[in-house]
């Protein structure tokens, strides 16, 4: 299906560039949603969650979000929330004739899933800097003194440049493990087929030939995303519910291994000694 044309919301387009100040999140973004513009959100107070193909991050004082233009994403606040939104044309950066500098620029936007981040935690040491930059913006734009444009560019073009050079991860690993997002989705998805079928007979064989994907490459993205293994996941699963079943229910153990999901109750009681430290027995006793 052909997507629609990204909406601009920018309207000026001879100086593509707003900069604006949200006090909590206006309903028509609390929704999916894109545009032509990259954005970058600072946060001055409050706390709340970003969703951004479909990676929810929270959000409090002083970190720093980078949104680029083919990103669908949504905001929600929880409380008090005050935050600096930036919005610019990707055009804006260039010098009328694309170079391969225009492209270094807007790097931390178009290879977020590759060496840079959405989110700008504010514990990381150049914070302080990439903030007074972006407040710095702010004035210009509001008092608007001669020469604010050229000055909004250079302060936009060296926020992204320290970004480059302090928050790039240069070492091989992130780009050789980086998920993209539609493997991001369907290992989401594998999380909560775990969760909701965790007593079924299911296996890694099951699992991938239901979401259709190879056993290694399950495997390799699901460490990768999730720090575990599909099958450690299921049996922390299995056992969370048999020690709520072994110390709220009057269930033989036989019952309990079964309704869990487990193929053996000598299975079982190795998974779950393994776990806990107990066998379930010892653990009924303890607990009961």
């Amino acid at each position: 299906m052909k997507q629609n044309a990204k909406p601009a919301l920018i309207e000026e387009r001879f100086f593509p560039f707003e900069c604006s100040t949200s006090y909590g999140v206006e309903e028509g973004y609390k929704v999916l949603h894109w545009h032509q513009e990259m954005e970058i959100c600072y946060i001055k107070q409050g706390t709340g969650k970003y969703l951004i193909n479909g990676i929810e991050y929270s959000f409090s004082q002083g970190d720093i979000f980078l949104i680029s233009n083919d990103e669908i994403h949504l905001c929600f606040d929880d409380e008090n929330l005050i935050m600096q939104v930036t919005m610019f044309d990707p055009n804006f950066l260039q010098n009328g004739i694309a170079t391969p500098f225009d492209y270094e620029y807007i790097r931390p936007f178009v290879e977020s899933s590759d060496c840079f981040c959405n989110k700008l935690n504010a514990d990381n040491f150049v914070m302080s800097q990439l903030s007074e930059i972006l407040l710095d913006i702010e004035t210009e734009y509001i008092t608007m003194n001669k020469g604010y444009t050229l000055m909004i560019k250079a302060l936009l073009l060296k926020f992204l440049a320290l970004i480059i050079r302090h928050c790039f991860q240069s070492d091989n690993s992130s780009s050789k493990n980086s998920i993209n997002t539609k493997t991001a989705e369907k290992i989401r998805q594998i999380v909560m087929y775990i969760d909701n079928h965790y007593n079924e007979n299911i296996n890694l064989k099951s699992i991938s030939e239901h979401f259709d994907i190879s056993k290694p490459y399950l495997c390799n993205a699901f460490k990768t995303l999730t720090g575990t293994s599909p099958i450690d996941l299921l049996i922390k699963k299995r056992i969370i519910a048999a020690k709520i079943l072994l110390s709220t229910s009057d269930k033989n153990i036989l019952e309990i291994s079964e309704e869990c999901g487990f193929g053996s109750i000598s299975n079982f009681n190795h998974q779950f000694k393994a776990l806990t430290g107990y066998s379930p027995s010892e653990y009924r006793k303890l607990y009961s």
